[in-house]
């Protein structure tokens, strides 16, 4: 898991004596010092909890150098909403997504030109053509301020078929007001950038959940899920807890150690905070930069240091996509065809 990276300031410092902690949306006060000599016990046990703690971080880091599984469940892994924080809008509001390499896999399919499947997997290829349906639009500028949250061995992103459409389905029970355009129009914005091709299949009444299954044929019959957006709260999205105002992420699929795709993915977007947002001067372009920022995440993008880029951990004034997430959602956009997935 890469630590959150610390960039520049784009005016929503909390005051001096006052800074939040951007993955848990939780203020952190600068506390004076304390005049006085500590008493031996207390430094015994200060430094009793320091070389445990330690210890517990020496444990952890060889196990994802060795990369036992014990590991990855004890952590719950999903890719791109595992770790906490898609976009962060107002000071005081964070988004969750997963850090770099960081995610539950969907599973192993069966083996690669057999026309096999695993259990807990659609037929391979469902609506898979032949090349991609759509063509990445190339920014306006060329950016390298971008970063992915997951890699293959070979340093190729982790990104969706080009070949085939990625549906989509939302659950707008909870919609604020004012919100009815919002979705379609970031898709679009989204779709434009990477080539991929959307496809909106209607309303669900399908809730967000941390565990998802990717493949869902009494539902969604005989494909992979589509991409779920759920307007929602808290109760029902409890990654949504405290400042979160939205979650993104997707979940690949590979054939053992292969390349990985994504084949699914979810959208929560916190219902109440952004009806609030949305009675602001700028709240519709404030609410469309936080679907956007989700959807990147969604996409596999990770959060950045850059401040002019929308995929800085905060939001500040809502201009939208900007050259690095561009640049990096046309690299996504060129991920390889899996007519075996």
């Amino acid at each position: 898991m890469e630590e959150e990276p610390a960039g520049e300031d784009t005016g929503l410092r909390a005051p001096d004596d006052e800074r939040r902690d951007t993955d848990s949306g939780q203020r952190h006060r600068k506390h004076p010092r304390h005049s006085g000599t500590a008493s031996a016990a207390s430094r015994f046990i200060r430094n009793l909890v320091l070389i445990t703690a330690i210890g517990c971080a020496a444990f952890v880091a060889a196990g994802f150098a060795y990369g036992a599984p014990r590991f990855a469940s004890l952590l719950e892994f999903r890719l791109g909403a595992g770790n906490g924080h898609p976009a962060q809008p107002r000071p005081g509001q964070t988004d969750r997504a997963g850090g770099a390499g960081q995610g539950q896999e969907a599973g192993q399919a069966g083996q690669p030109g057999t026309g096999g499947r695993a259990a807990g997997a659609p037929p391979p290829g469902v609506e898979e053509a032949a090349a991609p349906l759509g063509t990445p639009a190339p920014p306006p500028e060329p950016s390298d301020s971008y970063k992915f949250l997951a890699t293959n061995d070979d340093g190729t992103p982790v990104g969706y078929s080009p070949c085939r459409p990625l549906h989509y389905v939302v659950n707008a029970g909870l919609a604020p007001e004012g919100a009815a355009g919002l979705v379609p129009a970031a898709i679009e914005t989204v779709s434009r950038a990477t080539g991929i091709r959307f496809i909106n299949d209607g309303a669900t009444d399908e809730q967000p959940s941390e565990s998802r299954a990717p493949y869902q044929p009494e539902t969604y019959g005989e494909r992979w899920a589509p991409l779920l957006i759920s307007w929602t709260t808290p109760g029902a999205a409890p990654r949504l807890k405290g400042k979160i105002i939205g979650t993104g992420g997707s979940t690949h699929y590979s054939y053992g150690d292969g390349p990985k795709s994504f084949v699914t993915g979810s959208l929560e977007l916190d219902a109440p905070q952004i009806a609030a947002e949305l009675n602001r001067p700028d709240g519709p372009g404030y609410a469309t930069a936080v679907i956007l920022h989700e959807l990147g995440h969604v996409m596999g993008l990770e959060h950045v240091d850059d401040p002019v880029q929308l995929m800085y951990p905060e939001i500040g004034a809502p201009d939208g996509l900007a050259a690095g997430d561009l640049s990096g959602l046309q690299a996504l956009g060129k991920a390889p065809c899996r007519k075996d997935l």
